[in-house]
């Protein structure tokens, strides 16, 4: 099923050729309301109630075994008291995608507990036709058995800005929404788990502002393992060569658990997808990120 959770799709893409693209790729589709809605202010793609009751129905109706996302965005925070936690914790199935999508894998992974996929939204699909690493690593992600090791698109190498082994649940998405997230009800905890950010378009000052609002909060400190996706067009307006990785390199200088940066499930492409949710072993002397399914209990007692 096609939902638009967050901003609407542009005109250049219209659901249609969307769906279209998608059942190339073997599926049947189904298109939500929230896809083909407005809302006064231009930038959600439906009311919020609409929105939410697309992901509701997706989540409860047997006939629909996955919830794609169009596009990222914003304001799927709308969206959070509205979701029926209970129905959809009992209904588990894939949600896929990305950037706004970030909420609402930080809220299902909080009430829900089970996997959603930090993957491409359904929109980038129109951009595969030179692309087939992003589908095999969503199709990957998606038909993981026992443990699935994460790989970059070829010449991406992962990087390690401190190394050590640690292990934990993965969790995370976009820098942006999860710093949003604290102080709400739907607050990050990232205790004893593999926490992965990403973001793109922020001058690498406020990126370091985050950085230090997560720390002051204490959830970086009480992560077991950091990894940094891209950081796509974060530039430094006054010192161009003091970029994302440097930043990084420099605030996690004394750090003693393991740090990795550019794993590329982010606003790049191609694309890795990651399954958020699964168990996570970190090598930061390897450079290598390895998910393991876990069971349902072992998510739980997180």
């Amino acid at each position: 099923m096609l939902v638009s959770p967050s901003s609407p799709l542009s005109k250049d893409q219209p659901v249609e050729v969307i769906a279209a693209a998608v059942e190339k790729l073997g599926f049947r589709v189904r298109i939500g309301n929230s896809c083909r809605s407005s809302s006064p202010n231009g930038y959600a793609a439906a009311p919020p109630a609409l929105r939410a009751a697309d992901l509701n129905g997706g989540f409860s109706d047997p006939a629909i075994d996955a919830i794609w996302c169009t596009r990222g965005g914003s304001t799927a925070w709308q969206l959070l008291p509205l979701l029926d936690y209970a129905c959809i914790a009992a209904h588990p199935k894939p949600l896929i995608g990305f950037s706004d999508v970030t909420t609402l894998h930080l809220a299902i992974q909080q009430r829900c507990r089970f996997v959603t996929f930090h993957g491409p939204t359904a929109n980038g699909i129109l951009a595969w036709e030179n692309d087939l690493f992003s589908w095999v690593s969503l199709q990957a992600a998606l038909e993981m058995e026992a443990c699935l090791d994460i790989i970059n698109p070829p010449g991406e190498v992962i990087q390690t800005l401190h190394p050590g082994r640690a292990c934990g649940r993965l969790i995370g998405g976009n820098l942006s929404l999860v710093s949003t997230s604290l102080g709400t009800p739907w607050q990050i905890d990232a205790k004893d788990c593999i926490l992965f950010l990403e973001d793109v378009g922020e001058d690498v000052y406020a990126l370091e502002e985050m950085l230090w609002q997560m720390k002051y909060n204490g959830v970086l400190d009480s992560a077991a393992g950091l990894v940094f996706g891209a950081f796509t067009n974060c530039r430094n307006a006054y010192r161009e060569e003091y970029g994302p990785e440097a930043l990084l390199r420099d605030f996690f200088a004394g750090w003693n658990k393991p740090v990795l940066y550019n794993v590329r499930s982010a606003h790049c492409q191609p694309m890795v997808t990651l399954p958020m949710g699964t168990w996570c072993e970190v090598d930061g002397g390897m450079g290598t990120l390895r998910v393991r399914r876990p069971c349902q209990s072992k998510i739980s007692g997180q």
